[in-house]
């Protein structure tokens, strides 16, 4: 899936406006905008794109694709985009390919949308690199191509593109479109990490734990999977949960462990949920509670851990017949809430 951030007005460009701009006051209507007044903005735009500044045509597209100062208005959007791109403003090129892509107004084409987003991203607009290497890689507008879209990806990854740069790391640690180079991969992940993409920060961590292209270091993992688990995500609080349980690279905590085995499984995470059962069927580092552990095993084969089963049907054989409802009824609770309560993403 193709990442996209919202259109903003641009400001000034080195276009040579023609000549009956030359007293248009472009500035006058940015200064309104700035100042919230959207209807002179409007207003301003509005005279600026009649007598066809390139910049004019472009804002007051955004206005109109956005609803501000005036009704939504997609098909004066796409066709104010479309007079900006075609006098080469680098952002009007994006968000027309952007409204051909989505089917935003127009019809959906996605070999239209690969045209001008390839326009942008010959101009260098780092958005429009990911978008065409992307397109490359799905094989959308034109055949799949990997080697092109690594391509793409790479020139949008040097201008700090964190869905770039973690995209590299994928091809790289799988060897789509070019030979497997954990290497590469690692470095790209970090990168990418470093501009804030959690799933980076995830597959950072998990090659540090497992040595895989650097020397083993579960401390360094630790740190990564800490801020991608800070954010959400339940995978790398799994990962944490297990360092905790195993005492590798950190002090062995069973409360830490369940502190953060809970949050992933209930995120419906199936492996937490495993760990979370066998936590309180032995007690570790928590009073022995085998309704609680049935409740999690239950849990843990309903979202696709079957081998959960047989350790169900044992635990069932220590468990009297009112242990056994409270169990069933508290998986029942746990679901119900999840169908009401909004889901992490």
């Amino acid at each position: 899936m193709i990442r996209h951030i919202l259109p903003s007005l641009l400001y000034c460009a080195l276009l040579s406006q023609p000549l009956q701009a030359q007293d248009y006051d472009f500035s006058t209507g940015m200064q309104a905008y700035e100042n919230g007044n959207h209807a002179v903005a409007l207003e301003n735009f509005t005279e600026g794109a009649r007598i066809g500044h390139a910049l004019a045509q472009y804002n007051l597209a955004v206005m109109y694709h956005q609803g501000i100062g005036t009704e939504r208005d997609t098909d004066r959007a796409h066709q104010l985009y479309a007079l900006s791109a075609q006098q080469g403003v680098v952002r009007a090129q994006y968000e027309l390919g952007r409204m051909y892509d989505n089917g935003d107004g127009v019809q959906q084409d996605h070999r239209e949308a690969y045209y001008w987003y390839e326009q942008a991203a010959e101009q260098g607009d780092a958005e429009a690199q990911y978008a065409v290497g992307t397109m490359n890689f799905y094989g959308q507008g034109r055949p799949e191509d990997p080697v092109t879209a690594m391509e793409w990806y790479q020139l949008a990854a040097e201008q700090q593109h964190a869905d770039a740069q973690y995209n590299l790391g994928v091809m790289y640690i799988n060897g789509l479109g070019t030979a497997p180079d954990p290497g590469q991969a690692l470095h790209w992940f970090e990168r990418a990490a470093e501009n804030g993409s959690i799933d980076a920060l995830y597959n950072a961590g998990l090659m540090h734990v497992a040595g895989q292209s650097t020397p083993s270091d579960p401390v360094r993992a630790r740190s990564y999977f800490e801020q991608a688990a800070d954010a959400g995500l339940a995978e790398a609080q799994a990962q944490l949960g297990m360092l905790y349980a195993s005492g590798n690279g950190v002090e062995r905590d069973f409360d830490q462990a369940r502190e953060w085995f809970l949050k992933a499984a209930e995120q419906g995470d199936p492996a937490s949920q495993a760990f979370l059962a066998q936590i309180y069927r032995e007690g570790l580092g928590v009073e022995r509670d085998l309704v609680t552990a049935h409740m999690w095993y239950d849990l843990a084969y309903r979202h696709g851990h079957r081998r959960m089963l047989r350790h169900m049907n044992t635990l069932q054989g220590e468990m009297n017949a009112q242990e056994l409802r409270e169990a069933r009824d508290r998986v029942v609770q746990w679901m119900q809430r999840r169908d009401t309560e909004p889901l992490n993403e």
